[in-house]
């Protein structure tokens, strides 16, 4: 599967739209090894991912970091084993006992 193919699919929970994927968390392993998508960030509208300004140290412009934060306000986490990816439909479905985690990196 394609990274790409999950930006703004539609993210269900017990039947329901809860909203779309707008940006993954990956990790990077020390090894070199290949990067490991370990969650997706889930936001209540479509638009731009956050461009790496959900970071507290990203200030600079603030202008665009308050904007970014107020239009995807209400976007959480999920990690990946609580996903089901269904290409069929394009759709993300949410287990039901899911976490919902802060989507910003540094809280």
């Amino acid at each position: 599967m394609i990274l790409g193919e999950l930006l703004s699919a539609p993210v269900l929970q017990d039947g329901e739209r809860v909203g779309v994927v707008i940006d993954a968390r990956l990790l990077l392993p020390d090894d070199g090894s290949e990067p490991q998508v370990v969650g997706l960030v889930i936001g209540p509208r479509r638009g731009a991912a956050f461009l790496g300004y959900e970071r507290r140290s990203a200030r600079r412009p603030a202008v665009l970091a308050h904007l970014l934060a107020w239009r995807q306000r209400g976007s959480y986490l999920v990690d990946v084993a609580d996903l089901k990816w269904q290409p069929d439909d394009r759709q993300v479905v949410l287990t039901s006992g899911c976490t919902r985690w802060s989507s910003r990196l540094d809280d």
